[in-house]
């Protein structure tokens, strides 16, 4: 079971060490099943040819008796391995154990039914597997079942279960589809093998199941990882940073959910880096990253990566005669009398002409003790760093303001971070969304940024 976990691991980091694509198989999964499948069945033979070729080498006059009592060993093994993974699991969750306590009863059964069997006809007879097999046939169709779900799920959720810095974000993926393939052959298969060992542990059988698994390796990098039914998901954000009713900056962030990164995207769409601006054969060191904070407005989706770039939009924003941006404006503020370090602020939030707003997220950092939200309770500082406060208001209130108060010791400022973001486009933006090809799921929204001393 260890060398099925173990061997499509380490072909899967073996396979991308030369290369620069990750996940060939997201659009192809018959790919990982090529690759990781053959290999991590070879890795539960091995184990048997191994102790098969230790016993003709010792020249044992009962070498034969000896494979037979260590077959059995295996699957008495089998029914004692279910048998305390169903115990610790009901102990740790009640009704958790369920699965394992099936194959347990089922391999007790198949077990006595093998013995019964191999007394009338010989150990080896292909009666005795199909007896076998067929006596397994409920657990090993629920493990199917389970197992292709769970392996289907992962593979599906790979596009879109963030991001980590290279090197290692580049290898995620790959070991983790790897081990959940050694898992699945584990699961369906692994009480099949003492069995079925008889026939198919030899080491040319072996070898032609490894064989199979470095071609698969050798031939996924000639397949493209997406396509649109399996799309590389992309974040757009067209990023304002705002004073009052002026707009101080204007950029572009881009951000990518799976393993390979915005490079990748870069090399096999020539249009968005043109469009940008960047000269061909930049240097990625000479890109900025995106600076702390520009996704708070998606927050917690934002911590889903954690590498982003920043791109100059280029041209200079000028607002519209009736456009007004998001902003917050202080109403009052009123000292405690019954505790001068203290003083509560009255505070409105105003979405200006913004018509299609997603979330508002105020980020509020610095000596809170109270504020209107969630009965009026903070939640608890669990990190270090200064003491920091998130609220998403969802949508736009079209009555009137987002209105609340917050608390505060008078010994320092409240810095409030607002973030507001809506999806209505501009045209470069729109322009900039319509490059990206079919095989890219592109979200893009425009994102208002403005911080506040209080």
């Amino acid at each position: 079971m260890a060398l099925a976990l173990v061997l499509p691991v380490l072909l899967a980091v073996i396979r991308l060490l030369p290369a620069t694509t990750a996940m060939s198989w997201f659009a192809h999964p018959w790919l990982a099943v090529l690759t990781y499948v053959p290999i991590s069945v070879a890795g539960m033979l091995i184990p048997r040819i191994s102790v098969a070729e230790k016993l003709m080498a010792s020249g044992s006059i009962d070498a034969s008796g000896n494979m037979k009592r260590f077959d059995w060993g295996s699957r008495w093994g089998a029914v004692a391995m279910y048998s305390f993974g169903a115990a610790v699991g009901t102990h740790l969750i009640p009704g958790n154990g369920f699965f394992s306590f099936i194959w347990a009863c089922f391999l007790l059964a198949a077990n006595s039914l093998l013995k019964t069997i191999q007394a009338k006809f010989r150990r080896s007879s292909l009666l005795n597997f199909s007896l076998y097999a067929l006596s397994l046939a409920v657990p090993i169709l629920i493990s199917l079942y389970v197992g292709v779900m769970l392996w289907q799920t992962l593979q599906e959720k790979m596009g879109m279960a963030g991001s980590i810095p290279h090197p290692f974000g580049f290898f995620v993926a790959d070991i983790i589809m790897a081990a959940t393939s050694g898992y699945v052959v584990i699961l369906a298969l692994s009480p099949l093998i003492p069995v079925a060992g008889i026939w198919l542990a030899s080491s040319r059988i072996v070898l032609f199941l490894v064989s199979l698994s470095i071609l698969g390796a050798s031939v996924s990098p000639q397949f493209f990882p997406y396509n649109t039914y399996a799309p590389k998901r992309i974040l757009l954000q067209r990023t304002f940073s705002t004073q009052g009713q002026r707009i101080l900056g204007a950029d572009y962030d881009l951000a990518v959910f799976d393993a390979n990164s915005l490079p990748f995207v870069f090399k096999n769409v020539e249009a968005v880096p043109k469009f940008l601006g960047l000269e061909p054969g930049f240097s990625w060191k000479t890109v900025s990253k995106s600076p702390s904070g520009t996704w708070m407005a998606i927050y917690p989706i934002s911590r889903l990566f954690v590498e982003s770039y920043r791109f100059s939009a280029g041209n200079k924003v000028v607002l519209k005669d009736d456009q007004r941006l998001p902003h917050i404006i202080l109403q009052n503020v009123k000292e405690d009398i019954l505790n001068p370090d203290r003083k509560r602020i009255y505070v409105e939030i105003d979405m200006g002409s913004l018509h299609e707003v997603w979330a508002s997220v105020l980020n509020i950092t610095g000596p809170l003790t109270s504020w209107s939200f969630s009965d009026e309770r903070l939640p608890e500082v669990v990190n270090g760093g200064p003491p920091s406060y998130i609220c998403r208001l969802s949508g736009k209130d079209t009555s009137e303001n987002w209105k609340f108060w917050l608390e505060a010791n008078t010994s320092k400022p409240l810095q409030v971070d607002l973030a507001v973001l809506d999806h209505e486009l501009d045209d470069d933006t729109r322009t900039l969304l319509h490059l990206f090809p079919s095989w890219a799921a592109t979200i893009a929204g425009s994102t208002y940024l403005s911080s506040y001393l209080i």
